[in-house]
């Protein structure tokens, strides 16, 4: 007979038990989820190489997303990784101020986002789910974005995957961009080990605390896609930034914070918090806790202003009391110390010394020739070699100099008359961050912010280019029909267009509403029936694109969120970040299934009393 206390050890132990394998298991049905199968870093995210995307797609298609772009509507085609097929992606272009500032020029490089998995469920690009092309807008040394994200990574700060990209549009050569991954899922699975907290992108947040209801926030996107966001964490660390009461570090990483401001005030970059839009930030919560994520730092090295000098205590456009993660924490004299102390090492690691000397020669090494190249450049390559080093001053980007001082279409400010070049930005604001941390010149304003030191700080009107590639370009003839061979990128042909599997492509007459609503009739009948044979036949569809979809049982659904984003076996529910009845959070299988374990044991114990 058992003793008294054995049931209950029991219980409490298949509990237990029951628990970690939800937590080791929980996101093993997808690709995506599995922490274990986050391969593309590795295979695509090469700093020495450059990756090739060939993007295979109908030229009505291409044409329809040049010619809409503003509509950010997505087409599907097939995408071509360094020689890796993926078939039936969708692909559209993206931006804000750079999309419409494109849109209203002769140019037609816009940026680009790929979706891998709206059509075929479980596809991914080794385990990322959407990836991004930027394609450098007011960045003449194609370097700002990407040593960016090199420094805040260095500096402890977690970023999205990034490296080179040369792009090719069905086997032309288009152009050199920036291939960023998207703060999704697998960026979190990659940085956090866990992808099941509250995400939010802000596209225009102050953090101020505005009250405890949802509807008193705006300019915070939910992000999340597994559950619905848990607002009242987020208000409840607003409200102690803002107003005190408890111990901040509860609620935030302060540390990352200090990070992030530090980082974006060595570097100029005022297209994020701390600049006039209060944008280009995520925020990720564990446990309660949030950390800020810096985002779209093409505009960093005085891009956006600041070029002149920054307040380093008061490091923003406009009063410093409306960006209270600034203001709160910079009160803190233990925080403020820390921030100094990371300002410092922005100077002495990255700022000054050989470290930006090094990184952006490795750089040109290994892009030059792409540049040089690049038919849709919105710059001429002299000035992508001047950028570097030097400040250009009275470049005219674009055809009519008057252009150049002409605010944005989207209001926000671009590129004018004189624009930093990275080693003069470096240099100055390393002198000025020195100086300040120094106590010889002052490192506040009196509450006013950075906007009224020497050089206007972020206040300056920058327009935005035109660009000088076309929309009707000629492409020029690559040598060899391979990308141009920079210095350093053995091994970087372009994806050989015959290693496509025959049949992938979609014929010009099938639309892709078309292929959604057949695949909707095959999930309706439960398999390819002779009858759908025949239909497909008739459409067009090829045997292996048929195949595939028959095998995935009609479940490729293309997502309904903002970037039409859901991670393996997501269904789009009533609400636009709610999980599929098929992947409900493990709560929902953990209890019924531990307490039949129970139960069992219970009647073993019973059963084994009687005899």
């Amino acid at each position: 007979m058992y003793k008294r206390g054995f049931i209950p050890l029991v219980m409490v132990m298949v509990l237990f038990t029951g628990l970690i394998l939800a937590a080791s298991g929980q996101y093993t049905k997808s690709g995506v989820m599995s922490l274990s199968n986050q391969q593309y870093i590795e295979k695509y995210f090469q700093k020495d190489k450059v990756m090739t995307v060939d993007i295979q797609i109908s030229e009505d298609d291409w044409d329809d997303i040049l010619a809409n772009a503003s509509l950010e509507e997505y087409k599907t085609g097939t995408v071509v990784v360094n020689g890796d097929v993926y078939p039936l992606v969708n692909v559209r272009a993206k931006g804000n101020s750079s999309l419409s500032s494109v849109a209203h020029s002769d140019s037609s490089r816009y940026s680009f986002k790929i979706n891998f998995g709206d059509l075929i469920e479980n596809q991914t690009l080794e385990g990322l789910t959407q990836l991004n092309l930027n394609n450098c807008f007011s960045d003449l040394s194609y370097m700002r974005e990407y040593l960016s994200y090199q420094i805040f990574e260095e500096m402890g700060v977690p970023v999205p995957a990034f490296a080179y990209a040369a792009v090719y549009v069905n086997g032309e050569y288009f152009g050199l961009y920036l291939a960023v991954e998207s703060i999704l899922e697998p960026y979190l699975a990659q940085n956090f080990g866990d992808v099941t907290g509250d995400l939010y992108k802000s596209v225009g947040n102050t953090l101020k605390y505005n009250g405890d209801s949802k509807s008193d926030y705006s300019g915070l996107e939910v992000k999340s896609s597994l559950k619905n966001a848990d607002w009242s964490k987020l208000i409840k660390m607003l409200d102690v930034l803002n107003n005190g009461g408890d111990d901040i570090e509860k609620y935030l990483d302060v540390d990352q914070a200090l990070k992030y401001i530090a980082v974006n005030t060595a570097l100029a970059n005022f297209d994020s918090y701390l600049g006039n839009f209060g944008h280009n930030y995520y925020l990720y919560e564990q446990g309660g806790v949030f950390t800020i994520l810096p985002w779209d730092l093409n505009m960093s090295f005085g891009g956006f202003g600041g070029s002149g000098g920054i307040y380093i205590d008061e490091p923003v456009q406009g009063t410093v009391a409306d960006r209270p993660l600034v203001a709160k924490l910079l009160e803190n004299e233990k925080y403020r110390e820390t921030y100094h102390e990371y300002l410092l090492q922005m100077v002495t690691g990255y700022l000054q010394g050989e470290y930006l000397q090094d990184e952006t020669s490795r750089l040109f090494d290994l892009i030059s020739e792409y540049v040089k190249t690049d038919p849709t450049a919105f710059y001429t390559y002299q000035q992508f070699e001047e950028s570097i080093a030097g400040t250009i001053e009275g470049g005219v980007m674009a055809e009519e100099e008057e252009q150049n001082f002409l605010q944005a279409p989207s209001g926000a400010g671009g590129l004018g008359k004189n624009v930093p070049g990275i080693m003069e930005l470096a240099a100055t604001a390393g002198d000025s961050i020195l100086k300040q941390l120094r106590g010889e010149m002052p490192s506040t304003n009196s509450g006013n912010g950075s906007d009224g030191m020497k050089g206007k700080g972020g206040d300056q009107q920058r327009p935005m280019p035109e660009g000088e590639g076309t929309g009707g370009q000629q492409f020029p003839a690559m040598e060899g029909g391979r990308p141009p061979a920079g210095r350093n990128n053995e091994g970087n042909q372009r994806p050989n267009m015959q290693a496509a599997p025959p049949g992938m492509a979609l014929p010009d007459d099938i639309g892709r509403e078309e292929l959604e609503e057949f695949r909707h009739k095959i999930q309706e009948e439960g398999s390819l029936t002779d009858q759908l044979k025949e239909e497909a036949k008739e459409l067009g569809i090829p045997d292996e694109l048929l195949e595939m979809m028959a095998g995935d049982q009609g479940n490729m659904r293309p997502g309904d969120g903002e970037d039409r984003f859901r991670p393996d076996g997501m269904q789009p529910g009533g609400k636009k970040d709610r999980a599929s009845d098929s992947d409900v959070q493990p709560a929902g299988w953990l209890i019924p299934s531990t307490a039949a374990i129970i139960a069992a044991i219970v009647l073993a114990w019973l059963f084994k009393r009687r005899r």
